[in-house]
């Protein structure tokens, strides 16, 4: 058996079971997502984030479908007893939701830290671009004041944790406001405050003096980009108030300043059916420019909409052919970067305790930052204000995400109302994790 991933050890420390006991009877538990590949055999731990490679006479010894209960007496004779440590292997009598939820508990009971670490703050809703595809068309747009801006502020220090707290920049498009995030910033500078900044954006304004203040007032560290893809889709999609300023030459351009500047710049390729064909060549431009930059990450995301028809599962197989012929090549900007896995306690900034909240640009707070628009859950301008998790993150998860391999790397509450549900859910995480071990196994 091999490691090719390293499991939490908080949750090895919590659940895991340090020794075989040979009169128990197991089994493979519901969170473990088995992977074949030819003849090699891969389990994950979606619990703890292990990965196990097996051998045959391994495989043939926890293969469910052969001995769907497993002796103490075979885990041990089979040399599997990390599998028991590392809960791949749990109790035949066991309730694996019943685990998952107590180790999300201790998880949460451990974190002593208060107060908010995390603000994302629209500073308006406002946007330079008329994307296509934009979920956020139809809302009102509106910008913050700096009367309201100067109550974000007040907001800001009266409710932070006190470690280094982090801004993230929201829209919208920030920075069409980016006075308010000025003002803001500067607020938090005078009073002494430590944080860091990231920004969700086109870059479409960035200047290389307005990136020196977002370096040197605003702190920024890490900006995301949002793109379409090669030049013909990206224009088209992103349909610029002013094109001939704004434009795929200027996106290029625009991501050299901000790699110089030091930031970690990750480019997110939206597609779908209709661009999925022009993201090699667009890699391909990234790899001719920018392709030995250590700060520079590509990650792609389908559209909401794909995801609402069934052909979403081979869309995605199509991304991943074109992702992994690339890395092949030598485009290391489309590699993860390694790292020991950490289970989080929330997947979603609406299950956060609290420690995450969204402000809008009229002061209105809200649980998650795809939500802006509905109801919020208060105002930067009430008296007594309680920050908590999202209701929904109270209720037991749905019977069907109960069995999924995959409740522990995602929302509780996904079918119960979660922005970011679609149908297809399970059978795309199943693609996406086949491939994510393929890549760990090479």
């Amino acid at each position: 058996m091999r490691l090719l991933n390293t499991p939490d050890s908080r949750i090895i420390k919590i659940l895991g079971r340090s020794r075989v006991e040979p009169d128990r009877e197991y089994r493979l538990s519901a969170y473990a997502y088995c992977s074949s590949l030819g003849e090699r055999h891969l389990i994950k731990s979606t619990m703890t984030g292990g990965i196990f490679e097996l051998s045959d006479e391994e495989w043939d010894a926890v293969d469910p479908s052969i001995n769907p209960v497993i002796s103490g007496y075979v885990v041990e004779s089979a040399g599997l007893t990390d599998l028991v440590s590392g809960c791949v292997l749990v109790y035949y009598s066991d309730d694996d939701y019943s685990r998952y939820r107590f180790a999300v508990t201790a998880l949460k009971a451990m974190d002593r830290s208060r107060g908010v670490k995390t603000y994302t703050i629209l500073p308006t809703t406002a946007c330079n671009a008329r994307c296509v595809y934009c979920y956020e068309q139809g809302m009102k747009v509106s910008t913050m004041s700096e009367a309201t801006a100067d109550k974000v502020l007040e907001f800001i220090l009266n409710t932070k944790s006190s470690e280094e707290i982090t801004i993230s920049w929201f829209g919208g498009e920030p920075l069409v406001a980016s006075n308010i995030i000025n003002r803001i910033c500067t607020g938090l500078n005078e009073k002494g405050v430590l944080f860091n900044s990231k920004i969700v954006t086109n870059a479409s304004l960035f200047t290389p003096e307005l990136l020196d203040t977002a370096v040197n007032v605003w702190h920024l560290k890490r900006a995301q980009v949002s793109v379409d893809g090669a030049k013909s889709d990206y224009e088209a999609r992103k349909l610029f108030c002013s094109p001939s300023a704004h434009n795929y030459e200027y996106l290029l351009m625009t991501i050299g300043l901000m790699l110089g500047a030091g930031l970690e710049v990750t480019l997110r390729c939206n597609f779908d059916q209709g661009n999925i064909e022009g993201m090699y060549s667009f890699w391909e431009d990234i790899a001719r420019l920018y392709g030995e930059s250590d700060n520079l990450r590509i990650y792609s995301s389908m559209l909401f909409q794909a995801q609402k028809d069934e052909s979403c599962i081979d869309l995605q197989k199509r991304y991943l052919e074109l992702r992994s012929k690339a890395a092949g090549n030598g485009m290391k900007f489309l590699r993860s970067k390694p790292g020991k896995y950490k289970m989080k306690t929330n997947f979603c900034m609406a299950d956060s305790d609290g420690k995450c909240i969204v402000i809008g640009p009229d002061g209105n707070l809200y649980n998650c930052e795809h939500l802006p628009g509905n109801t919020s859950c208060a105002r930067i301008f009430d008296e007594d204000i309680k920050l908590a998790s999202d209701p929904r993150a109270l209720l037991e998860a749905d019977e069907k995400c109960r069995e999924c391999p995959f409740l522990p790397e995602c929302t509780p509450f996904l079918r119960q109302g979660c922005p970011d549900w679609f149908e297809y859910c399970r059978e795309f995480r199943c693609v996406d994790t086949d491939e994510q071990i393929k890549r760990l196994s090479i």
